[in-house]
């Protein structure tokens, strides 16, 4: 019996004792640290197409291409010359393309193409045929284009001249989700001499009203001359 007594006093002593806490308190680190992060990502496109167009083309040209548009001595013949309005005018245009090789592809599904385009001019060396490859070409191949215009009276003019060694387009315009990829793979070689002019001469306007407020110029000359082109356009969803 005493000793439950006891017990039960000392418990409230301890209770009523004031509580301990920390007067110091002191920490050291020492850390060394060395971190590795590895992130990959994997992208994974799971499409159904409604349909593929699949084009592998190859196209080997060896030579030499010149084209040549020329007009010249072009008169408005109008009884009264007094009081022309721009509708009364001639619309003169000439135009000069040279093209080694070309290639266009549409498509409204997916597409894919292989596309291998080689230009070049000949080897002066063999008696034989060409081979159809660079492999034994000496000379380069000559793309010339030439579009003269001159003389020409009261009427406007648009004189262009290309010449282009490689030309390829694709054009795809998807009509669904599932059809709105494209995979391609094009390579294009030349060994040539491009050139192109564009001639505008002796044009004369004789009383003719408006000129001067004129959206587009009454005499364009445009010449355009390329080694490889690629051109490639992805329409959305229509």
């Amino acid at each position: 019996m005493k000793m439950r007594k006891i017990a039960v006093s000392a418990i409230a002593i301890c209770a009523a004792a004031p509580a301990m806490a920390f007067d110091t308190v002191t920490w050291n680190w020492d850390a060394d640290v060395v971190s590795s992060v590895i992130t990959s990502a994997v992208s994974e496109v799971v499409v159904a197409p409604t349909g593929l167009e699949q084009v592998e083309s190859e196209q080997i040209t060896l030579g030499d291409f010149a084209a040549t548009s020329t007009s010249n001595l072009i008169t408005n013949d109008i009884v009264s010359l007094s009081g022309l309005t721009l509708d009364d005018v001639l619309a003169i245009e000439t135009t000069a393309t040279a093209l080694g090789n070309s290639a266009a592809l549409e498509s409204d599904v997916s597409m894919q193409f292989d596309m291998n385009q080689t230009f070049g001019g000949v080897d002066v060396t063999l008696g034989t045929g060409l081979t159809g490859t660079l492999a034994d070409v000496s000379l380069p191949g000559t793309l010339a284009a030439s579009s003269i215009t001159t003389g020409i009276i009261n009427g406007t003019v648009d004189s262009t001249a290309t010449a282009i060694a490689n030309n390829m387009t694709a054009d795809l315009v998807t009509t669904s989700g599932t059809d709105a990829f494209l995979l391609g793979n094009n390579i294009q070689t030349a060994y040539a001499v491009a050139t192109a002019s564009s001639l505008v001469d002796g044009v004369v306007f004789t009383d003719v009203a408006g000129l001067g407020t004129l959206v587009d110029a009454a005499v364009s000359s445009v010449s355009t001359s390329l080694g490889n082109n690629l051109g490639v356009t992805i329409d959305g969803i229509n």
